[in-house]
């Protein structure tokens, strides 16, 4: 409902502007029906007269803006109240409407033609101190004259003045380059990876192997799948010394025996069975100390049934106490004069310690936790406390690299002033230093985090810690070594031979580890002999083929090929080369012939031509096609087949040493001089290889490239060098100069008024109040068109309502026609006629500020202060009665989404301040910081350092917030609403408490942070209580090789060093501007805690 509001906290409109109902008519025409039937229609229609309604006149008068003239109420004029707010500040009362836009006008900085006159409108020339600053800097000052403080600074073109300090800074840079030719490009060309004698060497021998390869071969060799080894080796020491208790064991071995005994009783899928276990699998073990170790988060069920508790722990323990612990920390800390970047660790360290036992007090005394199983709730906090101080283990390291290349630099630029300008001498010292560090401190990583554990008693980790670290400083190195030398071909070939003589033939029985050489036997049958014996009188046949003489002239089929017995070491026939004769090929062809006579013969005559013809037919298909003509294929053709094939097979092999060698050598030079089709490495080029080893490696690489490389080295950089220092020179600057208005390629204008991006728009706190003020009635506005768009929508709730509980039990439903239709467009032109008058009434409380200048409007600390003081006592006196009221959540439920504290209105004013301007406004001005003025819009200029406002068209009154500000009280006399929160920070920034719910899970994967991602190993779902063991420990500690071993840029990266110990991911923080925080709900942010940074 809408209506004017008095001030006398009175909501309720006078009855002339509320909504005045009028009964829905219903016209009903029931011609023919029963008595009955139109007796219960018009009870009905009756009935839904009385209850259903429209709305006949429906006002829609927006609530008056509290900056225009509306009715006052009885206390308008009454004393101020606390904190020097009148109650006349909120209510609304007769005055000027304000023009929003008016509100803030951005100065103009284009003074340069007024810079670079006089007064008497001549050019500006140089005075004495502009060329004393020409002659050290070779740049000069002019004061601003808009912008008291601020300067126009111009830089002078190398070519006419440099100045004294920027000319030692041109010779050090000078002499740097040409060092740099002498120690970097010269040295680069003898050693370097490219361009250099080394690199001609390399190719040349890479060279003269490629034609060695091509001629004899080179042999290729690789040691396969050496990670996947020392990850198994790594595995299995983690685990080697737990033991099961023995009464879990013996329930695993229980079990065991069971289902063998069903598999030889029983008929059932062993796959399905054993997916399914039955029987628990241990998750309790001991070590050879007697420390029990409990895996019970192994289990994924418990883990999927503890997951919801966990994340609902995580969202709740954020909330309500981040910003008031901050500020008070924050406070604290500045009282003892610390620097920035002190309060900024201990900050952080503090809140998230907090949010920690905050966390770890919920889960111990979650009652679903506790269900889960006794000592559950510890184990997931242990295992949290895990992650977190590993985490904090690897920043450590981190923070102790980064200090100590940091101390490098320095004392390099310190020591050498020169060689410190020549950047790939620098990054190579640096590179240098970090591999010395990372050889040193390569275990570091896990003596902290071990150090850390221990004070925590996480005997646990302790343990898995304490292996893993031995394994990679005691085990690894040597088993590297060993499987570096187990190398196998990068490819191989087989080729099938022939048993020609099997007496020949050595016959060896492997058994139980064991091997014995026993007599070679040949044997008709696989296992029916009887004494081991030899036949030498068995005639030896040369060609074993299906076109052989041996299948010509024999007359039962024969097997050639012989197999070996694994039952008694015999050899015997092998069933499959069975060859067929030229006798037992007519012999299956006739009684092929003859079987399908006797089919055709014996099925019954019931065709559609009958057998009396057919019969002919098929005799001569069989006899004259089948065996006339196969029978003159098999004798005629086959033997001529069977001499070709054998005589052409003795014709090669006696002629071999003639065609071998020569299709052996085109071989060879096709593959060398085309295509090498037998490259064992993929990666390398197929192509002209002859080519590519003369011509590129050995021709270009290998002979013109010294040549060039010693020439550049010993001739070029040299003399390059010697010119740079000679042509080094500087110039006078001419006594004609004066203020240029515009830049040129003499002169560019560097810093001054507008020209710089980090400053600042200054504005007054009245102007503030302003603002926010219309941001109130926005809020007003916004929730009047959600409570009046319900009422106008209410007779069409009513009359849905009517229908369904009437007609509903009868499976009737609302058809949107006749009297609904009319509800619905009455409904829609309403709403329609509400949009429009909204919407012209929230662009007269545009301020029309765009986000560039909206993100750097401030104001200074006291001001700021006022400011959200004022607008604290304005929202509590405001915001109850005219917004609240009208939302159709309570009150308890707003400020919980908001994230602050039930009737927290400063912290609301700041949100409503972040939402007008910008984040940043919550942050004061510094001394430091340049700012200029945003004023208002006036009718007279205050000076003639205004002249770049613009002409005003009307007077914006800003008095009666004026009047708002001098009555502030702050300080011991009056209410301190914000404390120390709005104090200057500076660089500091406090992220916001976070932790990852796969901290808890230690099957958890972690991404890694390193350059180089490294493999990482599954945990697959284990067979048995052993390989279940050692999928637990594996995925609770999964440590690669060595931690600060890579040379990636972060030596000691968080996924590199524990990437599966308690699912230890990084935590998740945001990162934001250090200034009023507003807490995101429901979102999960994902950045890195061993990553913080300084804006």
């Amino acid at each position: 409902m809408s209506g004017a509001r008095s001030n006398n906290n009175n909501n309720h409109p006078p009855d002339s502007l509320n909504p005045e109902r009028e009964p829905v008519k219903f016209d009903v025409h029931l011609r023919g029906a029963p008595e009955e039937v139109v007796q219960l229609v018009q009870n009905i229609k009756d009935v839904a007269e009385q209850f259903l309604y429209h709305w006949k006149t429906f006002p829609l008068v927006l609530p008056p803006s509290l900056s225009s003239a509306g009715a006052t109420g009885g206390d308008t004029g009454s004393a101020q109240h606390d904190g020097g707010v009148s109650l006349s500040s909120l209510p609304r009362r007769l005055n000027k409407h304000i023009n929003l836009r008016d509100l803030f006008l951005a100065p103009s900085f284009d003074e340069l033609d007024a810079v670079a006159v006089d007064g008497k409108g001549e050019p500006r020339r140089l005075n004495g101190k502009h060329l004393e600053c020409i002659r050290e800097r070779g740049e000069f000052e002019v004061e601003s004259l808009n912008f008291p403080g601020q300067v126009h600074k111009w830089l002078l073109s190398q070519l006419l003045q440099k100045g004294t300090e920027r000319s030692r800074d041109s010779l050090l840079n000078d002499l740097a380059l040409a060092l740099r030719f002498i120690i970097v490009t010269a040295k680069g060309r003898l050693v370097s990876h490219f361009f250099s004698l080394y690199q001609a060497v390399r190719s040349l021998v890479t060279g003269l192997l490629k034609l060695l390869d091509i001629i004899i071969g080179v042999p290729s060799l690789q040691a396969h799948n050496l990670e996947t080894k020392i990850r198994e080796e790594r595995w299995q020491y983690l685990v080697a010394e737990l033991s099961e208790f023995e009464d879990s064991l013996e329930l695993l071995c229980g079990f065991v025996r069971r289902q063998l005994r069903r598999a030889t009783t029983e008929k059932f899928e062993v796959e399905r069975e054993s997916s399914h276990p039955p029987v628990p699998v241990p998750y309790l073990f001991l070590t050879p100390k007697g420390v029990e170790l409990d895996l019970r988060l192994f289990n994924r069920d418990t883990m999927r049934r503890a997951l919801p508790a966990l994340v609902a722990i995580l969202e709740r323990e954020t909330r309500g106490w981040f910003l008031h612990f901050r500020e008070r920390l924050i406070s604290e800390l500045r009282s003892q004069k610390l620097p920035d970047e002190e309060i900024e660790r201990e900050v952080n360290q503090a809140v998230m310690k907090e949010y920690l036992q905050r966390v770890y007090t919920s889960i111990l005394s979650h009652p679903d936790l506790l269900a889960l199983g006794e000592g559950i709730p510890q184990l997931l906090v242990q295992q949290a406390q895990s992650v977190v101080l590993m985490h904090r283990a690897v920043e450590n390291v981190q923070k102790k690299l980064t200090k100590t290349k940091d101390s490098l630099k320095q004392r390099i630029e310190y020591m050498y002033p020169v060689f410190s300008r020549i950047r790939p001498w620098m990054r190579d010292k640096l590179r240098s230093a970090e591999n010395h560090f990372i050889e040193e401190c390569q275990w570091s990583a896990h003596e902290e985090a071990l150090m850390l554990c221990t004070s925590q008693r996480l005997h646990q980790t302790v343990y898995f810690l304490n292996r893993d670290l031995t394994f990679m400083r005691e085990r690894e190195p040597v088993l590297l070594k060993e499987l570096r030398k187990v190398k196998t071909p990068t490819r191989s070939f087989q080729w099938l031979t022939q048993i020609w003589f099997p007496s020949n033939w050595i016959v060896r029985r492997s058994f139980q580890g064991q091997s014995e050489v026993i007599p070679t036997v040949q044997s008709a049958t696989a296992t029916s002999i009887t004494t081991p014996r030899s036949d030498p009188s068995q005639v030896v046949i040369p060609w074993c083929s299906p076109v052989s003489l041996r299948a010509l002239l024999c007359v039962e089929p024969f097997m050639p090929d012989l197999e070996l017995s694994q039952v008694n070491g015999t050899l015997f026939p092998r069933k499959s080369s069975l060859t067929p004769t030229l006798s037992s090929r007519l012999l299956s062809l006739w009684r092929h012939i003859s079987k399908s006579r006797t089919h055709f013969e014996t099925k019954p005559d019931t065709g559609f031509i009958g057998k009396g013809f057919t019969r002919h037919l098929n005799r001569l298909w069989n006899y004259l096609v089948k065996g006339l003509l196969g029978t003159l294929c098999v004798v005629l053709i086959f033997p001529l087949v069977c001499f070709v094939a054998s005589f052409c097979s003795l014709a090669m092999a006696l002629t071999a040493f003639i065609w071998m060698p020569v299709v052996t050598l085109g071989l060879h030079l096709f593959m060398a001089l085309i295509c090498d089709l037998d490259s064992p490495d993929p990666t390398r080029n197929r192509y002209l290889v002859i080519l590519e080893a003369i011509l590129w490696n050995i021709g270009i690489q290998g002979g013109i490239q010294p040549v060039l490389a010693l020439f550049v080295a010993f001739f070029m950089c040299p003399l390059i060098s010697v010119t740079i220092l000679t042509a080094s020179f500087h110039l006078v600057i001419k006594k004609r100069g004066r203020v240029p208005a515009s830049d040129s390629f003499v002169v560019k204008r560097i810093a001054g008024p507008g020209l710089a991006s980090n400053y600042f728009y200054q504005v007054r706190p009245e102007q503030a109040l302003a603002a926010f003020e219309a941001k109130l009635e926005l809020d007003e506005l916004a929730a009047y068109q959600h409570e009046t768009e319900q009422t106008i929508l209410q007779p069409q709730k009513d009359f849905s309502q009517f229908v369904e509980a009437c007609f509903g039990p009868f499976s009737a439903q609302l058809s949107k026609t006749g009297p609904y239709l009319c509800l619905q467009k009455e409904g829609q032109d309403l709403v329609s006629a509400l949009h429009e008058k909204l919407e012209r009434r929230r662009r007269d409380l545009q301020t029309g500020l765009g986000v560039a200048v909206r993100s750097k409007i401030k104001l200074t600390t006291l001001e700021l202060k006022i400011a959200i003081q004022q607008a604290a006592l304005m929202l509590e006196r405001f915001y109850p009665l005219h917004v609240l009221q009208r939302l159709p959540i309570n009150e308890e439920d707003y400020w919980e989404s908001k994230g602050l504290s039930v009737h927290d209105w400063a912290g609301l004013a700041g949100l409503m301040y972040a939402d007008i301007f910008s984040l940043d406004f919550l942050t004061p001005l510094d001394e430091t910081d340049t700012k200029f003025r945003l004023e208002v819009r006036i009718e007279h200029f205050a000076s003639t350092k205004s002249c770049f406002f613009s002409q005003p068209h009307q007077q914006v009154d800003l008095s009666r917030y004026t009047e708002m500000v001098h009555g502030a009280e702050l300080g011991t006399g009056g209410p301190d609403l914000l404390g120390p929160v709005y104090a200057p920070r500076g660089n500091i920034q406090v992220h916001s408490p976070y932790l990852e719910v796969s901290a808890f899970n230690p099957r958890s994967k972690v991404t890694a942070t390193n350059r180089k991602q490294e493999k990482r190993g599954g945990c697959s779902s284990p067979t048995n209580g052993q390989s279940e063991t050692r999928q637990m420990a594996v995925c609770c500690l999964n440590l690669p090789p060595r931690a600060l071993s890579s040379r990636s840029a972060l030596p000691l990266p968080v996924g590199g060093l524990f990437q599966k110990f308690g699912g230890w991911k990084t935590y998740k923080r945001e990162r934001r501007q250090y200034g009023f925080h507003i807490e995101k709900k429901n979102t999960l942010h994902t950045l890195n805690c061993c990553h913080w940074t300084k804006r």
